[in-house]
């Protein structure tokens, strides 16, 4: 499967040390403009993914610019690059939390995932042990989700 993910996917599965879940997803795409802002800030996130960009995550550059100058109007950069992206490569999924974003992605026919959503197929997978545990982990590094969803999921996993 080819998964085109954004910014905020890699940099919170970084900071919990799961970005290997992504491998296990599929082939990973990312749009070199997503490398750019990660790389921008030298810190512990733009040496993982450093890293990984150097293994098994592909770097793309986006060709059509038409669609990419539509999306910006409407949309982060990033997030533009990474629908655009995978449009172009004809992405499975795409990895995306920010509801606005997800909400155009949906409207251009692609699938879409976010972080707690790969978190809970890899536990299904028994990639991760607790769901919740990782659930933790993010809150603890800055990212918000609401209850309802974390319940959600959390009775989508098996967990209390």
């Amino acid at each position: 499967m080819k998964i085109v993910v954004n910014t905020g996917p890699l940099v919170f599965l970084s900071k919990i040390d799961r970005l290997h879940i992504l491998q296990k997803f599929g082939n990973i795409l990312v749009p070199k403009g997503i490398i750019s802002e990660i790389r921008h800030k030298k810190d512990d996130v733009s040496a993982a993914v450093g890293k990984i960009s150097n293994d098994w995550l592909k770097i793309n550059a986006i060709k059509n610019k038409n669609l990419l100058n539509v999306l910006t109007k409407e949309l982060d950069g990033g997030e533009a690059e990474v629908i655009c992206l995978a449009i172009e490569q004809k992405a499975d999924w795409v990895v995306l939390d920010d509801q606005d974003a997800r909400r155009f992605a949906h409207r251009y026919g692609l699938n879409v995932i976010g972080t707690l959503g790969l978190l809970a197929w890899a536990k299904k997978k028994g990639f991760i042990k607790s769901f919740k545990n990782e659930v933790e982990k993010l809150r603890k590094a800055g990212f918000y989700a609401t209850i309802a969803l974390i319940e959600k999921l959390l009775q989508e996993v098996e967990e209390d």
